[in-house]
């Protein structure tokens, strides 16, 4: 009988499963948050009244409630930080660990039949991962090449997969004891699974903040500027960013009757025959918005001026009044400007438009050393910490261990 609980789970995520992939529903991740919850809450209490899991078990089943109330207060109150997303990794370990825990007892089969999945996958990815990565960073670059310009922003994957080859073709050098390689190989090692960790807290930060949507109660969108085709029209990909407010413009007067200002926001740059602010609102014009319900903002050269420039405008108008925003952009850069939102004192949402799934790759590579960069007295100390450590490492093992 107690498996019963468990089969009606299971039953329920394969049905929700199959809607989605008939596109009955849409793919929430609060939906599948909900189904874990109730899965670890309905297996907790069997395993609770079927045997005494000990102290351990119980520190750590407070452990996840406390990081997962933790991160839903962290998330809710400001997600553009990346706090957010150290936060919401922390919970997934614990969670994952919990668990294996609540495996021991072995009584109820949804924790097992979850820690195999979730242990097959590790294995998978720790023997394998690096391989397949290679392989689909190379591949990527293939169709980017083929279908975008070959700038060094485009040429990102082809560059991480040609030095992932390298480290791979020559390891059997490296690995030689004692070897100077040995050690330098030890050193790329370690800070690979720095940056990887890092690469995953601003993944999951982003996710988070393209995933939790702004509220319909919006008096200005502004949409970020980005370069112009020959110098006087938009791109495909500035039009998506128009399109984008224009959907939420749309949506918000729907369901509220409150129309938002849209604020057109870029300069002039010098292979441009016109500021990007006055070609956007031209294609506004186009897709039939009143020009009243258009402000240009036509100074800005960088993403931190063009939030800067726009809370201006936007304080000018509202003259001490509160006024709720949002900006637009690609999805692969809303984070980035979330962080430069909340730098000049913006407290603005964002909205982001879908991007090519074959240029997200290189496109999130480029705002994760953004990124890096903002941050980088951070990962300059621990770096230098990091080097420290690894130089004291060495020269013991070589004078008392070698």
């Amino acid at each position: 009988m107690i498996i019963i609980p468990d089969l009606i789970l299971i039953l329920t995520l394969i049905v929700y499963l199959v809607l989605f992939r008939i596109k009955k529903v849409r793919f929430r991740l609060t939906v599948l948050a909900l189904w874990l919850g109730t899965a670890l809450l309905v297996d907790t209490v069997i395993a609770y009244r079927k045997i005494d899991l000990g102290a351990f078990f119980n520190f750590l089943l407070g452990m996840l409630l406390i990081s997962w109330l933790v991160s839903y207060f962290v998330i809710h109150r400001d997600k553009r930080r990346l706090l957010t997303g150290y936060l919401f990794n922390l919970s997934i370990v614990i969670t994952v660990g919990y668990l294996v825990v609540l495996c021991l007892p072995f009584a109820t089969p949804l924790p097992i039949i979850l820690s195999t999945i979730i242990g097959l996958m590790l294995l998978m990815l720790l023997t394998f991962g690096g391989y397949g990565l290679i392989i689909y960073l190379l591949w990527n670059a293939r169709i980017v090449l083929k279908k975008e310009s070959r700038t060094l922003g485009n040429m990102l994957t082809l560059l991480l997969g040609l030095a992932g080859l390298v480290l791979i073709l020559f390891q059997h050098f490296l690995f030689k004891d004692g070897s100077v390689f040995a050690y330098i190989y030890m050193v790329i090692i370690i800070f690979l699974i720095y940056y990887f960790f890092s690469f995953m807290t601003v993944l999951t930060s982003s996710l988070l903040f393209n995933h939790i949507k702004p509220k319909f109660n919006k008096d200005y969108l502004i949409v970020l500027g980005s370069g112009l085709l020959n110098g006087e029209t938009v791109t495909p990909l500035l039009a998506g960013r128009i399109d984008a407010a224009l959907a939420f413009a749309n949506q918000q007067q729907a369901r509220t009757g409150k129309q938002p200002l849209l604020i057109m926001s870029g300069g002039q740059g010098q292979d441009e025959k016109m500021p990007e602010a006055v070609a956007m609102a031209n294609y506004a014009l186009s897709q039939g918005v009143p020009k009243a319900a258009i402000i240009t903002e036509e100074n800005s050269k960088t993403t931190l001026q063009n939030l800067k420039y726009s809370k201006a405008l936007m304080d000018e108008r509202s003259q001490g009044k509160p006024y709720q925003s949002a900006f637009v952009s690609n999805d692969y850069h809303i984070f980035r400007a979330g962080l430069f939102a909340k730098k000049v004192g913006l407290n603005s949402d964002g909205i982001g438009s879908r991007t090519a799934r074959y240029f997200l790759p290189n496109a999130f590579i480029r705002e994760f050393v953004a990124i890096i960069l903002m941050h980088k007295k951070r990962h300059i100390v621990f770096t230098v910490l990091l080097l420290i450590l690894i130089a004291a490492i060495i020269v013991i093992n070589v004078k008392f261990v070698g």
